[in-house]
């Protein structure tokens, strides 16, 4: 499920919110953020930041309790490329952005004009909306979620 719409909106608090409420439900759930920027995600000078520059396609991190792979892509990575490499014991996927992919979506409203994303399901906003989706206020937070299990279990 994709949560989408404009910057500094409140994508990432809702997702973060989501996942720490799917976690205490007992759901295995990975998030995804996409960028249009690239930015630094290692340490110039460290090592596995020498390893990029020395033109390692693929640098794995590992130290106790984590595993962190940085794959170097020629182009933006589609999103069927990122969830192909997720682990595939996952319960679901909450991702930030890609708006312009076939992902079903929430979409956070910046005013009443309704966007026309595809496969939209949903929306937040803090004013009255007209449309026959589902609007949420970003603070139901229990109900999203349910709404993004109860659209899963369709599937």
């Amino acid at each position: 499920m994709a949560i989408v719409g404009f910057s500094n909106c409140g994508k990432t608090e809702l997702i973060c919110r989501l996942l720490s409420l799917a976690r205490e439900r007992g759901y295995r759930v990975a998030a995804v953020k996409h960028s249009h920027k690239t930015p630094e995600v290692d340490t110039p000078g460290k090592d596995t930041w020498r390893f990029r520059q020395a033109g390692a396609q693929a640098v794995a991190l590992a130290a106790p309790g984590l595993l962190q792979v940085t794959l170097t892509m020629p182009t933006d990575p589609a999103i069927a490329a990122v969830l192909a490499a997720l682990p595939d014991n996952l319960d679901f996927v909450l991702v930030e952005g890609y708006k312009g992919s076939t992902l079903p979506k929430i979409v956070f409203l910046a005013g009443r004009d309704l966007p026309g994303y595809e496969n939209t399901l949903a929306f937040i906003s803090e004013a009255p909306v007209a449309t026959h989706l589902p609007v949420f206020s970003r603070d139901q937070v229990p109900a999203i979620l349910d709404f993004i299990l109860q659209w899963l279990q369709g599937q």
